[in-house]
């Protein structure tokens, strides 16, 4: 009844179509254009779109609203057809009308236009107006549904200096996730990361009057290490897409069923960043004598565990370089230290805190050899201030260090390196293990001019020709199956008889037939060269006349060969002994054997 009532208003219901596509768009980036139609029960006629377009789809879905109020009934139905659209190359199109086709009446769409830009060319304006128009990062191009965008912090910087990066995400539909981010070789930079939050919710952004989620996928500080022009090129995501998929579309065309049947599948898209030139300038010579490397703006500080101390015990001198710039690449500073100290190699902590700014310490551990007074020199370390454009000089103040107490009884003073200076003897710091004469007696003549050397070696050569024959002769024979056979025919008889035997001890004389037939038709295929296949009584008699054996064992063995077949399936009363007939089978191929050698 409700079906009835409903169809009487969308009777009366005029039917639209209408486009959304965007007024520009990127070359070689996606974009969508949208037709809604405010019906479910006619067809859709497409465009026909400019040749040189990719296009795709189109993803259709259906939606029913019915409302009763007052006694009064309203429906109101739509179908939305979205079509993916990639157009290379650049230029201003127009998109045909389309058109919708049902019993009654066909409506058309308006043309669309559109303009294709190249890439990378579309206009970048922020809505927040942070980033885009000081350092020249692009927004999304219009049009865009998905894209990838790296902001530079700047495009022109002196080497060593660092660059903040930010990989950024906008898109206008829904994903499910992010995949693969794939960095390209970076030539002529060094990377480190920032720790990042993951992405797990977008912001809403507004920029050229399009809304947009957007997301910081990764933050990291490039550090270029040569001069001149250095591309950046793109950085690539799988972006993981949901669309809304229809699985009855070679169904039938049915409003209900095209909006129950309607479910959304993740399809991965590949996104990448439009690439990147930074313009590198080289630092200015001539470099001062004490930079070490450091960029950026810095100052230095110094501080001493203590000043008076005994001898042998150990202070730490520690040198903190603070500031914003490469603090991983700054080197360490040289210090001449007085001779009677010893210093070890520094410990080198770097504290970041998130970006390129932190502190950088030098942690010497000095110990005193003697004692006295002793200054600490003031130290000096140049950095180049990339703001400021010019280096500037640091310095940390020096300290006065006294040094009390004695060296103990017998305790040598440890050696202090002097640059330049001759290596000193300093004592007995090099002992021998032993000393004396040695058990070992030179050799008055060499042991190849020894007789029994050379009877000794003719006696290996001899032995190993011996050995390689006996082996040579037995794989021959090896290799001759028939031969082989043959020889082992009779051992195989016995192993089965013996077998036969141990059933008879064992009381199971219904046993023994089988296993003493068994050994007399083994034997004869073996010894006769005969295949299992074509073993035969005929055959072996045969086969035995032509080796000379007398007719009364070919009788024998024939009596016997019978009974073992015949107390097989006769009863165990009837026919001869199983132990009667072991014993004529032992001595039968015993017979045989001795006349078949």
């Amino acid at each position: 009844m409700v079906y009835l009532l409903t169809a009487l208003p969308l009777s009366a219901q005029e039917i639209t179509l209408t486009v959304d596509a965007p007024p520009s768009a990127a070359a070689g980036e996606r974009f969508r254009i949208v037709y809604n139609v405010n019906s479910t029960d006619g067809r859709f006629q497409p465009p026909a779109f400019d040749p040189s377009f990719s296009v795709s789809g189109p993803q259709s879905s259906s939606s029913h609203n019915v409302q009763w109020i007052n006694g009064e009934v309203s429906s109101v139905s739509t179908t939305t057809l979205v079509y993916y659209i990639t157009a290379s190359t650049p230029g201003r199109y127009t998109i045909p009308p389309a058109q919708y086709e049902t019993k009654k009446i066909t409506v058309s769409s308006p043309p669309a236009e559109i303009e294709i830009t190249s890439a990378g060319t579309a206009p970048a304006q922020n809505a927040q107006g942070t980033q885009g128009t000081q350092q020249g990062n692009q927004a999304p191009a219009a049009g865009s549904e998905i894209s990838l965008r790296l902001l530079l912090g700047a495009r022109e910087v002196y080497v060593g200096q660092p660059v903040t990066a930010t990989l950024k995400l906008f898109t206008r539909i829904n994903l499910s996730g992010i995949n693969d981010l794939k960095y390209p070789d970076l030539k002529g930079f060094l990377r480190e990361d920032i720790e990042t939050p993951q992405l797990t919710n977008l912001e809403s952004e507004v920029i050229d009057g399009v809304q947009y989620g957007t997301g910081v996928l990764q933050r990291f500080v490039l550090y270029p290490q040569v001069s001149g022009e250095i591309r950046i090129d793109p950085i690539q995501i799988a972006a993981l897409v949901q669309e809304r998929k229809n699985v009855n579309d070679n169904f039938f065309n049915d409003p209900f069923f095209d909006n129950f049947f309607s479910g959304v599948t993740t399809v991965p898209r590949m996104v990448s960043t439009q690439p990147a030139v930074i313009r590198v300038k080289p630092l200015p010579e001539p470099k001062p004598a004490d930079f070490h490397g450091a960029v950026g703006t810095f100052e230095l500080s110094s501080s001493l565990s203590k000043t008076d101390i005994e001898v042998n015990d150990a202070i730490t001198y520690t040198l903190t370089l603070r500031g914003t710039g490469n603090l991983n690449l700054a080197g360490e500073p040289v210090i001449n230290f007085p001779q009677g100290i010893e210093k070890y190699d520094p410990k080198v902590t770097v504290k970041s805190s998130g970006t390129a700014s932190g502190t950088k310490t030098f942690e010497f551990l000095l110990i005193p050899r003697s004692t006295g007074s002793f200054d600490l020199p003031p130290v000096s370390y140049t950095v180049f201030d990339a703001e400021q454009e010019k280096y500037i000089t640091l310095r940390a103040t020096g300290y006065t260090v006294k040094v009390t107490g004695t060296t103990g009884a017998g305790e040598s003073t440890a050696p202090v390196y002097t640059p330049g200076g001759d290596v000193k003897y300093l004592g007995q710091d090099i002992r021998f293990i032993r000393n004396g004469r040695s058990g070992f007696e030179p050799l008055t003549s060499p042991l190849v001019s020894k007789t029994y050397y050379w009877l000794w070696f003719a006696l290996a050569l001899f032995l190993t020709a011996v050995v390689l024959l006996l082996r040579r002769e037995k794989l021959k024979r090896n290799a001759d199956i028939t031969r082989l056979r043959n020889r082992r025919a009779a051992k195989s008889a016995r192993k089965k008889l013996s077998k036969a035997r141990s059933l008879l001890d064992a009381g199971k004389p219904e046993m023994v037939n089988a296993e003493l037939a068994g050994a007399l038709w083994g034997y004869l295929g073996d010894k006769l060269a005969i295949p299992l296949s074509d073993l035969t009584k005929d055959k072996c008699y045969t086969a035995l006349r032509s080796h000379k054996v007398e007719e009364d064992l070919i009788n024998e063995l024939d009596l016997v060969l019978s009974a073992t077949e015949y107390s097989r399936y006769s009863p165990s009363s009837e026919g001869e002994s199983p132990d009667g007939l072991y014993r004529r089978a032992s001595a039968l191929v015993g017979k045989l054997d001795n006349v078949l050698n």
